[in-house]
């Protein structure tokens, strides 16, 4: 039975820190180094120096991002920059942005949810995890004894009882919070602090499944760090906090739930892969080469990507090669993903662009092992077309493959059968900004 919660948050002080623009980012997994300089300049008390701070030659096991964090919050804490609400609440919000030229709402709200091992099926994931970030994050956790950053899920909520009982609930409140980001989108929260609702939508959520969109990560270790204090407290109490972490909690059918492909940059393989690339795809693919030096690189590029972003057909590939004047459409070959994947691979990852990327493009052609999918340096995830032809024909990367994105009814679907896709399979868009409220976890 998922357990939803309120709880008593901790937001930026308004009167010390007048413009939350200031002072929120977007999650850790996506910020750029370029961008992580750029939130350490906007504010002294940025959320960067809490979830994502630098690292010097001259850290030490005790003096190190982790224990920094932990110093900035409870400092933040004591000079009340940031404030703890008295009342537990449900933290409702909605976000205005733009997507393909069109102006879209998501709402959702904030809260906390009982921790349970995946085995339950309560908490559903659907994406593989990198090591390394697993380990990073929990230091942070370890240290800091806190939830900085939402873990973004999802709920069936087909007859709008869930948020439509929310959204009745605030119609006649302002906004506690109300600000432009720095992209120009325009976040709103409401504290919802009445005990009757609290009550009522705990009920009504305690026996659907709860999904991971994004933060699969974050809720990893909070699994493990929950394990550790229980290892060391066993008489930990049922209700106590640490059995709980924060999540944003959105409905499936929420007309703002939007999700961007994820497309994959290979940064450096081994010299004559990327030149015999074409020749081996071959053997599983329909190639189509279009020529784009002898007309308008964008022109190109936006007349064959049109097909991959818009079109049904989920086997179609783009592929953008180092030094190579040409850009490639695959599609898979008929009957190929069942001669190829179906003895390993269930139906539900079978079907997936994802899979056939990971197993045949990654593995089969260009050669790459599991330690190096495992290697978040090793290939990159741009969620945009533009960024990932950048990152080959000026950033010099070896090879980018276009991806369609992943539908929702996939997500569903693989997480139903309690199967986890290829890192990186889906882009939930916008991310939930970190910043707006914060839950602390352990007082001892």
């Amino acid at each position: 039975m998922a357990r939803i919660r309120p709880f008593r948050g901790i937001l930026y002080n308004p009167e010390k820190v007048p413009d939350l623009r200031a002072v929120v980012t977007l999650p850790h997994d996506v910020i750029s180094g370029q961008e992580q300089q750029a939130y350490y300049e906007a504010h002294p008390q940025n959320m960067i120096r809490l979830i994502l701070g630098k690292v010097f030659p001259e850290d030490t096991e005790y003096n190190n991002r982790y224990t920094r964090a932990a110093q900035f919050f409870r400092s933040w804490l004591e000079e009340e920059i940031l404030t703890q609400d008295k009342d537990p609440a449900f933290y409702v919000t909605e976000i205005d942005f733009r997507m393909n030229g069109e102006v879209r709402t998501r709402s959702g709200f904030i809260a906390v949810v009982g921790i349970e091992g995946f085995e339950k099926g309560i908490i559903r994931p659907h994406e593989k995890t990198f090591s390394a970030t697993n380990v990073d994050r929990l230091r942070l956790i370890e240290a800091s004894r806190a939830n900085f950053s939402p873990i973004f899920s999802l709920f069936s909520d087909r007859d709008n009882e869930i948020l439509g009982l929310l959204r009745e609930a605030i119609e006649p409140l302002r906004p506690d919070l109300d600000f432009e980001d720095l992209k120009g989108y325009c976040h709103r929260l409401w504290r919802v602090t009445d005990r009757k609702i609290h009550k009522e939508i705990g009920k009504k959520l305690a026996d659907r499944p709860v999904y991971i969109a994004d933060g699969h990560h974050r809720y990893g270790t909070a699994l493990e760090y929950l394990d550790r204090i229980k290892s060391r407290h066993p008489t930990l109490a049922p209700n106590d906090p640490c059995h709980f972490v924060m999540m944003y909690l959105t409905s499936m059918q929420d007309p703002g739930l939007a999700l961007r492909p994820v497309h994959r940059v290979v940064c450096d393989v081994k010299k004559g892969t990327v030149e015999g690339f074409v020749r081996k795809a071959c053997a599983y693919f329909d190639i189509e080469t279009l020529d784009i030096s002898r007309l308008d690189r964008k022109q190109i590029e936006k007349a064959s990507l049109h097909e991959l972003m818009t079109g049904t057909n989920s086997t179609v590939i783009g592929a953008a090669l180092r030094d190579d004047k040409s850009f490639h459409v695959l599609r898979v070959k008929t009957g190929m993903r069942d001669r190829l994947l179906s003895q390993e691979i269930p139906e539900p990852l079978r079907k997936l662009d994802v899979t056939m990327v990971t197993k045949v493009v990654l593995e089969k052609i260009l050669g790459l092992n599991g330690a190096a999918l495992d290697d978040e340096r090793s290939i990159l995830y741009p969620s945009t077309v533009d960024e990932a032809l950048d990152a080959v024909y000026r950033g010099g990367c070896s090879l980018a493959l276009i991806l369609n994105p992943t539908r929702l009814n996939e997500v569903q679907e693989v997480s139903d059968a309690g199967l986890i896709m290829p890192r990186k399979s889906t882009y939930f868009y916008p991310k939930v900004m970190d910043g707006l409220v914060i839950n602390k976890i352990w007082d001892k």
